[in-house]
C-alpha cells in the first residue's frame, strides 16, 4: 500500500503556488497517493493540469473574490457591496471551520502546505504527531518585520521547512527554531521540447495582472523601446485586478499596436507563444521563485528581469540572464534593443538559459523530495 501525501491548497486557479502544485503533485503520483484539499473553488476545472491518479477535494464550492467590490462601489450599488462583504465572510468562516475539521480528523502520512494560512491551521489543529508536516515557502519577505514574524511563528510545529531559493534559506535557516530548514528549488515539467528561433523582434512576459508582478512599469519600458525600434512587439499573457488600468496606460501612451494582451493562456497555447518569441522580460517587484522564467529559459528565450525580484537574482545570477539594477526602466529598455539587434548576444543567452533549465528538471529535483519523503 503506497503511503499518502495531503497536500493543502488556497485554490487551483492560475498563479505561481498553483502551478507549483502541479508539478509537485504529477511528479510524486507514481511514489505515492495523493490528495489535495483546496479552499475554494475558483472554475469548474484546475487552472493546471493533474493526473487522474490525484484526488481534488474542494472544501468551499464558490469564489470568494468573483464578484468585484470596487466595480459595485464605482457603479455605487451600496447595498450590493454590503451582501457581498457578508457573503466573502460567511464563505471564509466556513474555509475556516471546514479546514480545522480535514487537519483534526485527517489520515495521511505526509501534510505538505503553500501558505501561512495553512500553516497555522496544521500548527495548532493537527492531532496526530506521527505525520510528518512540511511546509513549502512561496514568499519573498521583502524584510517585512511583521510578515517574517508571523511566517516563523506559523511553522513552530512543523518537521521540515522548504525554502525555494538559496538566498531564502540563508535568512531562514538560523531563524526558525524547530523544523529542519531545506532549499529545494521549483521543478520545471514540459513534454513540449520545441525551442525559439530567436529571430524576430517579439518579446514576451507571463504572469498575474498585480501591482508586485511590475507591468505598469513594463508599459513605460516599451514607451523607451518603441522610440528606438518601433518593429519591436511585447505580449503579456496573464490576467488580474490591474488589467484595465495596463489597457489604459497603452492607449495613453499610444502602444495598442506594440503591446498585445493575451490574457490567461492554457499551456500549449502558452508554449506557443514562447516558442514564436525571441526574449522573456520579467518586470517584477517581488518574486519568491518565478516558474515562468524557467518555463521560458526551457525554450531557449533569453532573460532580462529587474534585480528587485529574489526569484530572478538567483536563477540569472552568474549572468546566466540579464539584471537590472534599481529598476532602471532607461537601461531596461537599452537592453532589450541591444539583444533584439544582436543575433550573437541572443544565441549566446539562449545557450545559457538551456543549459541553466536542466537543473531543475523534474528528475533533478524529485530525487531531493524523495530524501524526506522516506
Amino acid at each position: 500500500m503506497q503511503r499518502k501525501i495531503t497536500i493543502f491548497s488556497l485554490n487551483l486557479n492560475y498563479g505561481g503556488i498553483e502551478k507549483y502544485l502541479s508539478i509537485l503533485s504529477n511528479m510524486l503520483d507514481n511514489d505515492f497517493d495523493i490528495e489535495i484539499i483546496t479552499t475554494f473553488k475558483f472554475d469548474t476545472t484546475p487552472s493546471f493540469p493533474f493526473s487522474d491518479k490525484i484526488k481534488i477535494k474542494y472544501l468551499v464550492n464558490e469564489n470568494p473574490t468573483d464578484i468585484s467590490i470596487k466595480k459595485l462601489l464605482k457603479e455605487k450599488k451600496y447595498f450590493n457591496v454590503l451582501k457581498e462583504i457578508l457573503r466573502r465572510k460567511k464563505l471564509n468562516y466556513q474555509a475556516l471551520k471546514r479546514n480545522i475539521k480535514e487537519i483534526k480528523n485527517i489520515k495521511t502520512d505526509y501534510i505538505i502546505t503553500t501558505r501561512t494560512y495553512h500553516n497555522n491551521l496544521v500548527n495548532k489543529y493537527l492531532k496526530n504527531k506521527n505525520i510528518i508536516t512540511i511546509s513549502t515557502e512561496h514568499n519573498y519577505h521583502n524584510n517585512d518585520k511583521n510578515y517574517i514574524k508571523k511566517y516563523i511563528k506559523s511553522v513552530t510545529n512543523f518537521n521540515y521547512v522548504i525554502e525555494c531559493t538559496s538566498e531564502l534559506y540563508e535568512f531562514y535557516k538560523d531563524k526558525i527554531k524547530g523544523p529542519k530548514v531545506l532549499m529545494i528549488p521549483n521543478a520545471i515539467h514540459i513534454t513540449n521540447n520545441n525551442k525559439s528561433k530567436i529571430n524576430n523582434k517579439q518579446i514576451i512576459s507571463v504572469g498575474r495582472l498585480s501591482e508586485e508582478k511590475g507591468y505598469l512599469d513594463l508599459i513605460d519600458i516599451m514607451k523607451y523601446v518603441v522610440k528606438t525600434d518601433k518593429n519591436i512587439k511585447l505580449i503579456i499573457c496573464g490576467t488580474g485586478h490591474q488589467k484595465e488600468q495596463i489597457e489604459n496606460k497603452i492607449k495613453e501612451l499610444s502602444l495598442e499596436n506594440n503591446i498585445i494582451l493575451k490574457g490567461f493562456l492554457k499551456e500549449e497555447k502558452l508554449y506557443k507563444e514562447y516558442i514564436n518569441s525571441s526574449l522573456y522580460v520579467l518586470p517584477s517587484i517581488s518574486e519568491a521563485f518565478g516558474l515562468v522564467l524557467l518555463e521560458a529559459m526551457h525554450f531557449g528565450l533569453p532573460v532580462i528581469a529587474f534585480d528587485t525580484a529574489s526569484g530572478a537574482r538567483n536563477l540569472l545570477k552568474n549572468d546566466v540572464g540579464l539584471l537590472i539594477k534599481d529598476r532602471n526602466k532607461k537601461e531596461f529598455a537599452r537592453q532589450i534593443i541591444n539583444l533584439l539587434n544582436n543575433q550573437e548576444l541572443l544565441k549566446k543567452y539562449q545557450n545559457k538559459s538551456l543549459n541553466e533549465v536542466k537543473k531543475y528538471d523534474t528528475d533533478v529535483i524529485k530525487k531531493e523530495w524523495l530524501k524526506i519523503l522516506k
